[in-house]
């Protein structure tokens, strides 16, 4: 239903492996996600298919900077 009449819609999936996420949870404080929480959360992650053409797929192993700078290219690639 999202995806209706809206060309223009585009999905980010944040992709990282189990152990970075688990270490960035781990380093933060007074967040309500528990650590052990992760595994169940893992376990239930529906990993877009490839005939979602309208889903990019960024690496989230990489540091914020790389991150948010894999979004930006995305978007000034897309606006061009």
């Amino acid at each position: 239903m999202i995806r209706d009449s809206n060309d223009n819609l585009i999905f980010l999936f944040l992709e990282a492996d189990f152990e970075c996420i688990y270490k960035r949870l781990k380093a933060r404080t007074g967040h309500f996600q528990k650590p052990q929480m992760l595994i169940s959360q893992f376990e239930a992650l529906e990993i877009p298919s490839e005939d979602e053409n309208d889903v990019y797929f960024i690496d989230a192993n990489q540091n914020i900077d790389d991150i948010v700078n894999s979004i930006k290219n995305i978007c000034l690639e897309r606006s061009s």
